[in-house]
């Protein structure tokens, strides 16, 4: 049962995205969200104290890392030396989920040695 809801995690993260890129549209960005956040929560084969506690800290640092890059990059586009304004919630959260399963990942196969 596991395998299979990150399999469709997967499946939107990819799908999300092309649509991200190909569609300029308002809730584009909702695939792509969607499969971060199933991909986020599903649980591992091997559940343990560890992994919980490094998924709950991931997304604790991701967090701060997220809101840090947004203050620094609309204080970039204010100014105009960046194009790119992070200015929806939604890319906000993709940035967000998708720098805790990075940093979860890392963390889990990078200690375990």
């Amino acid at each position: 049962m596991g395998t299979s809801i990150k399999l469709l995690g997967l499946v939107l993260v990819l799908s999300g995205i092309f649509v991200l890129i190909f569609d300029r549209s308002a809730g584009a960005e909702l695939p792509l969200l969607a499969g971060l956040f199933i991909a986020f929560v599903t649980r591992e084969k091997t559940e343990d104290e560890r992994s919980l506690y490094l998924k709950s800290s991931s997304a604790y640092i991701a967090l701060i890392l997220g809101y840090g890059i947004k203050l620094i990059s609309a204080n970039l586009y204010e100014h105009q030396i960046i194009g790119i304004k992070l200015y929806e919630i939604n890319h906000f959260l993709v940035l967000v989920l998708g720098m805790a399963i990075i940093l979860f990942y890392l963390r889990l196969y990078l200690s375990a040695r």
